[in-house]
């Protein structure tokens, strides 16, 4: 069975198939239904949003590439306005001139297959970049990381807990301590300037 989901909503589906061809077709729909109710709770807690903050997404840092597939639906779901692709788009590498410009209030690190540990030690090719202690997402502390491995990179389940801790990095005042610990990094200053 060839499963090939873009959106959030193929990975649910793909889960239904799944249940459907192994005769676990209850255990299924339990498990998209409650995914699905995760994924309403955030939207519906970040429609108390007062802005939308421009988002960075990098599933890649050298060359830069943006987050595709389902990645600028997670920050459209988590009320942040992506910087560059959408959902219909493909991964596509980026001009550094172009992410300077774009002025990212918030940048979520997610290198294809990385965990924590290994993407930052990618951190400091970025730090070395002509306009990077500019952006607004590093003056303001906003720089993250995520375990991409774990919660965006691979299609299933865990992408609903890739999406709560993506809406606690775009909106802390309305998720702060909301998502768990494990698997994501906050950037402190002395790793901004690594």
């Amino acid at each position: 069975m060839s499963l090939d989901p873009k959106h959030l909503g193929d990975v649910l589906e793909g889960i239904q198939l799944v249940g459907r061809a192994t005769d676990t077709e209850e255990r299924a729909e339990l498990i998209a239904a409650g995914m699905q109710a995760r994924i309403d709770a955030v939207v519906e807690r970040v429609s108390q949003a007062t802005a939308r903050p421009r988002v960075l997404s990098l599933e890649w840092i050298d060359p830069q590439i943006c987050g595709s597939h389902w990645i600028p639906e997670m920050v459209d779901l988590a009320s942040g306005f992506n910087c560059f692709g959408d959902k219909e788009t493909r991964s596509f590498g980026l001009d550094w001139a172009d992410v300077v410009d774009s002025r990212p209030e918030v940048v979520i690190l997610m290198p294809c297959g990385f965990d924590v540990k290994r993407a930052l030690k990618d951190v400091p090719l970025l730090a070395q970049k002509d306009g990077w202690s500019s952006m607004p997402a590093v003056l303001e502390k906003r720089v993250y990381i995520i375990d991409a491995s774990a919660y965006t990179s691979r299609s299933g389940p865990r992408l609903v807990t890739g999406l709560e801790i993506m809406a606690e990095m775009i909106h802390l005042e309305l998720f702060s301590g909301t998502a768990p610990d494990a698997g994501w990094l906050r950037l402190d200053e002395d790793l901004l300037r690594a």
